[in-house]
């Protein structure tokens, strides 16, 4: 007996291209560095009066926000993909993270801000989770989304020291770091950054599967994504169990909208203020929380917000134009990075220094638009992405079919 295609949610898929137009946007503006910025080239991307502005953007509504979004939608497809089909086996998900994990390190070598690996290694923890009751999944994700046990630490840190203890201990430690260390954070990164501008190709692929694979794990420890991420898949396994991706028609969008937005805002703007007082460590440690609570009311009140442009009919049109470029995910986000290191990077245009970075947010912008017609061109004809494509048959160990059925036009989960 044939199998009935599955039919793709359409406002899954213009989330996800969503949330990859944000996350090109933000590498974008970083130049794709996706390392500390050595302190003698801080600002790089500050040539003009405007580029101001558009730092004030990217980090307040951009950074952290996007990923978010993509990160909730990865626990979401754990729950279509494996946790709904009761007889499925775990394996092939597992194997299907070992593909996405490869997949990823060679995007790795050459682009160290890669989360393909991230999410693949992560993705392995949700798998213990899919008989897991939904009260604990929904707790243990709000817990790690928030970055509790970051909050945990931070506040133990606080009560043991005191605050002038805390100040002078940073200060010795920075100082011993940069005048006495030779592979301290700042000299790493400035070795890096040298590479980046010289072009490198090959010191550049051998610096980022060694020294980058260490400061990535660094920097998923230092930023609170090493329970964030995890936290994010756990809530999205958990919409998905509520199945609330099969009733969005009823989920009260003008409420959440209110609500996120009543909550998101004033975090900002709280995150901001903290943000330019930053020598305090008390001001410091409020201003991780509304941070990380930034990050989790923020994204809810975009995806909402798309959702709601979504029923639209004055508006839906144009959402409905990050249906295609959402559903080969894979491979838009690896042909950005490829975009985006081709622009900066020596072996390519080698615009690092001299792009600002409110000029780079309108090449990412209109990369954006050329990758929506050539997705949209691309859906016309054949089934999956090009890298969906090579994932799907290293999946299920064959070559999979990739022109269109005219008759059937099965379409991919």
């Amino acid at each position: 007996m044939q199998k009935l295609p599955t039919k793709r949610i359409e406002q899954i898929d213009a989330l996800r291209g969503f949330a990859l137009f944000g996350i090109i946007m933000t590498h974008m503006f970083e130049g794709y560095l996706a390392s500390m910025t050595p302190p003698q080239f801080v600002g790089f991307n500050m040539l003009y009066p405007i580029d101001s502005f558009s730092q004030i953007i990217i980090q307040n509504l951009f950074i952290g926000k996007f990923y978010a979004i993509f990160s909730m939608l990865f626990g979401l497809s754990f729950y279509l993909i494996l946790d709904q089909k009761k007889g499925s086996r775990s394996l092939k998900f597992v194997w299907r993270l070992v593909l996405l994990f490869l997949i990823g390190f060679i995007h790795h070598v050459h682009y160290r801000g890669d989360f393909l690996t991230v999410y693949a290694v992560f993705g392995l923890a949700l798998v213990p989770f899919r008989r897991v009751p939904d009260k604990i999944v929904l707790i243990l994700g709000l817990f790690l989304a928030f970055n509790g046990p970051s909050i945990v630490s931070n506040t133990i840190s606080l009560i043991e020291k005191s605050k002038q203890e805390t100040m002078e201990t940073v200060k010795e430690t920075k100082s011993i770091a940069v005048t006495n260390s030779t592979n301290n954070p700042v000299a790493q990164a400035t070795a890096y950054f040298d590479l980046i501008l010289k072009g490198e190709y090959r010191k550049l692929l051998i610096s980022n599967s060694t020294v980058g694979v260490f400061n990535k794990y660094n920097y998923l420890k230092f930023s609170g994504r090493l329970w964030v991420i995890p936290g994010l898949f756990l809530l999205g396994l958990w919409i998905g169990r509520k199945k609330w991706h099969e009733r969005i028609d009823k989920i009260p969008l003008r409420k959440v909208i209110a609500i996120s937005a009543l909550i998101g805002f004033p975090l900002l703007l709280m995150n901001y203020y903290f943000s330019q007082a930053s020598n305090n460590e008390f001001i410091k440690y409020f201003g991780s929380i509304t941070k990380d609570a930034s990050n989790i009311f923020m994204p809810i009140l975009y995806i909402a917000g798309l959702l709601a442009l979504f029923k639209l009919n004055s508006t839906n049109k144009i959402t409905r134009l990050l249906i295609p470029v959402g559903k080969m995910g894979l491979t838009t986000y690896v042909t950005q990075s490829a975009f985006g290191l081709f622009i900066f990077y020596g072996y390519g245009l080698g615009l690092l220094l001299k792009l600002s970075g409110t000029a780079a947010l309108g090449l990412g912008f209109l990369f954006f638009i050329l990758q929506i017609v050539f997705s949209k061109w691309w859906f016309s004809k054949y089934k999956f992405g090009p890298l969906e494509w090579l994932w799907r048959s290293g999946t299920n160990g064959s070559w999979q079919s990739m022109k269109i059925n005219e008759e059937l036009k099965t379409i991919d989960l």
